[in-house]
């Protein structure tokens, strides 16, 4: 993103959204999703999709629910801390997990906010402020959903394990994100309980932090899907904005995929 903003290609900042990881024992999502199949090996792993739009006008979801899966590193600069999640092919591992996220916009980014790389600026901080709470070890700041919502610390794991390797640091996570993302996980939690039973659960685990659910910026394209001001240009999938997943990744690699082949039969077209 760097490189390409120093050599002009027009970009700008749009919204994503920053959060924890939530740990449940994936029996627990099995028994309230599926009720009496839970088990069934034909059903396997049960998932969720769950929204909550908060009283201070936030929205939080779950995001990247991984059934039988991990809560996994996902750093990729020194001294910052960052989470994301994964399931095996099997998913047959003991947690579930799932991103538990807010949503942010430009005027949260402070600073400049209509610089293209404010949004990086802006995950750096809460990256930089995980490997504070973490204590400095690349360990992940965690703390119970139980704390969480009471606002103290945690001391004491819980029968929930978390997954993350290479450990977790318990703490209070009140200072991972700002006040207003916290809030509306505060509201949110409950709410979701009530939805999914037991998903409040006292020692259901938090870990912080989730910051990557989608690109901070969109290398900005035409109706041609071309860059705006660099012709040849072709932004495509997550990383260039355009994209929320795999899947509407891999849709927008065709469409662009498609724009391309146009393109060079236009050039190459001699009548």
């Amino acid at each position: 993103f760097e490189a390409l903003h120093a050599q002009g290609v027009f970009m700008e900042p749009k919204p994503f959204s920053v959060g924890f990881r939530i740990e449940h024992p994936q029996s627990l999502i099995d028994k309230a999703r599926l009720g009496p199949h839970a088990g069934n090996p034909l059903l396997g792993a049960a998932d969720y999709k769950l929204v909550h739009h908060a009283s201070n006008g936030r929205a939080v979801y779950s995001f990247c629910m991984c059934p039988g899966g991990t809560v996994v590193a996902a750093t990729s600069e020194p001294n910052r801390v960052v989470t994301n999640g994964m399931s095996q092919y099997s998913r047959n591992e003991r947690n579930a997990n799932a991103g538990i996220v807010v949503n942010v916009s430009p005027e949260d980014f402070g600073g400049d906010a209509e610089h293209p790389l404010a949004g990086i600026a802006f995950q750096r901080e809460l990256e930089s402020r995980a490997f504070e709470l973490g204590g400095g070890t690349y360990e992940a700041p965690a703390q119970l959903v139980g704390d969480f919502l009471a606002g103290k610390p945690s001391t004491q794991l819980g029968a929930v394990e978390p997954s993350y390797k290479p450990g977790v640091h318990l703490t209070d996570l009140a200072t991972a994100l700002p006040a207003y993302a916290i809030e509306a996980m505060r509201e949110a939690l409950p709410a979701f309980g009530r939805q999914i039973k037991g998903f409040d659960r006292a020692d259901a685990v938090l870990t912080g932090v989730e910051t990557r659910t989608s690109s901070p910026l969109r290398i900005t394209r035409g109706e041609d899907l071309q860059s705006l001001n660099v012709k040849g240009l072709y932004p495509a999938g997550e990383g260039a904005g355009y994209a929320g997943g795999i899947l509407s990744a891999g849709v927008d690699g065709i469409k662009v995929a498609e724009a391309v082949a146009l393109a060079i039969d236009a050039m190459s077209y001699n009548p």
